[in-house]
């Protein structure tokens, strides 16, 4: 198994798993520590689009799971109640069961579509957060 894989795997339940605790000396990080960790990082929506980077965005407003990068390119997958998570990677969203054998973990980002939030961590510059999601109602305000 190549190290790049192992590393994938070890973050995806890390973000399976942010929520639920695994430990009690994982709630018991002090508030410092627990607000610079991506799963806690709350980031606020601008017009229904979370900005990752200057070429990638998660549409928050919407009915599916949506990745908007490059000039005018976009990733649609599962409706937004399922659960699923990507690698945008090579600008190309890649199913993270799927990846290329030129996958480098060090310029890949990594996002977890999960109901009501959507988290990202981007290994390009070690940033992230979640957005909440709003449901695509006509009257919605963002």
């Amino acid at each position: 198994m190549r190290i790049s894989t192992c590393v994938l795997f070890v973050v995806l339940l890390t973000i399976q798993f942010s929520e639920q605790g695994v430990s009690q000396s994982a709630k018991s990080l002090d508030a410092t520590k627990e607000a610079i960790t991506f799963a806690t990082n709350k980031c606020y929506s601008k017009a229904g689009l979370g900005i990752i980077s200057g070429d990638l965005y998660i549409r928050v407003v919407t009915d599916k799971n949506e990745l908007l990068f490059g000039s005018r390119e976009s990733w649609s997958g599962l409706d937004s109640s399922q659960r699923e998570i990507v690698v945008f990677f090579d600008n190309r969203v890649w199913p993270a069961r799927s990846l290329p054998k030129r996958f480098d973990l060090s310029r890949a980002v990594i996002v977890s579509f999960e109901g009501d939030k959507v988290r990202f961590f981007d290994f390009r510059d070690m940033t992230g957060c979640y957005y909440a999601r709003k449901k695509n109602w006509p009257d919605s305000k963002q």
